[in-house]
């Protein structure tokens, strides 16, 4: 195999400035680990905080680090401990955030954190999902149980997370409210949203009292509003919380932290829904790996694009 390639990675925590394209020697597989070879890659927000040094006590200070999370691909070389999956599988999952490492022409990655790719999904598609996918899942069948004929309220249900919660909900048999901004509201109707309302418009006093679920993906939920919508008994979940969210957390059971879990059993539940055209998150953006820095400083920028941002291999 080669044991040399490009990815983008950072000698030091710190800004936009830090990244770099470089040739980078990968180390040998561990016995519970796999090769694979990167067909695409998407970015998520936590791949530059991590780079700015947010996580510092989970990556430590040992550099070059490379960049990204989500990919899909092709097996290439498998560990002595890897039971499930074999060279030449099309897979998609993530790295750990204490290594990272997908937008690169190859990773490696722990077999427990791919599945293999649907073969009704192309690789780009199969890159969208791990981090959203799963975040979405945790959230709404894991936290809250969500179940047929029950209301959620997603704020943000236009970004990667409330695509993916929308659309879970939706195949849990759920109905779903959601704020998106005003250029949105017609593709979060297509992709299922029940009510659609414009996050530069005050919510409708008669959405009040009414969700089993209120999720914000985007942060920008104030708490007051969160309780007011979710019934008696409700559940309000936080991606993203600010500091005054997190004193809300920490002091109510109804309360929750959202943590987005990528491993083999989440992998498969997400695989499945997207298997079956229940799943498809919208791809905005895709450029090649030498144009992948330039992308991820625009939208750690705040640039918008209408969907996730990719990075396609030569040949995906």
């Amino acid at each position: 195999m080669e044991s040399k390639m490009k990815r983008i990675q950072f000698h030091r925590y710190g800004g936009p400035a830090e990244m770099r394209l470089e040739e980078y020697q990968l180390p040998g597989l561990a016995d519970d680990e796999i090769l694979v070879r990167v067909k695409a890659a998407s970015i998520n927000p936590v791949d530059w905080k991590i780079r700015q040094g947010a996580m510092k006590f989970m990556t430590g200070r040992k550099f070059p680090r490379g960049m990204g999370q989500d990919f899909s691909g092709v097996v290439e070389s498998v560990g002595r401990g890897v039971k499930r999956l074999d060279v030449g599988d099309p897979v998609f999952g993530t790295t750990p955030v204490r290594t990272s490492g997908s937008f690169a022409e190859t990773l490696i990655a722990k077999e427990a954190f791919a599945v293999v790719k649907p073969t009704a999904l192309s690789y780009a598609e199969a890159a969208t999902l791990p981090v959203a996918g799963s975040t979405a899942w945790i959230a709404l069948a894991h936290k809250v149980k969500l179940k047929a004929g029950q209301t959620v309220f997603i704020n943000g249900a236009y970004g990667a997370v409330g695509q993916a919660a929308t659309q879970i909900a939706k195949a849990i048999g759920a109905s779903v409210a959601g704020r998106v901004r005003a250029e949105s509201m017609g593709a979060a109707k297509a992709i299922g949203v029940d009510v659609v309302l414009d996050y530069k418009q005050p919510i409708p006093s008669d959405f009040m009292g009414k969700f089993d679920v209120v999720l914000d993906t985007h942060g920008s939920l104030p708490v007051s509003e969160e309780r007011r919508l979710a019934k008696r008994g409700g559940v309000i979940l936080d991606i993203s919380p600010s500091p005054t969210k997190m004193v809300g957390i920490l002091l109510s059971r109804n309360h929750h932290l959202v943590i987005g879990k990528q491993d083999e059993a989440t992998l498969r539940e997400v695989a499945e829904l997207a298997g079956k055209g229940k799943l498809k998150l919208s791809v905005g953006r895709v450029v090649r790996l030498s144009e992948g820095i330039d992308l991820i400083r625009a939208l750690e920028a705040g640039g918008r694009i209408d969907g996730k941002g990719l990075i396609a291999m030569e040949g995906a």
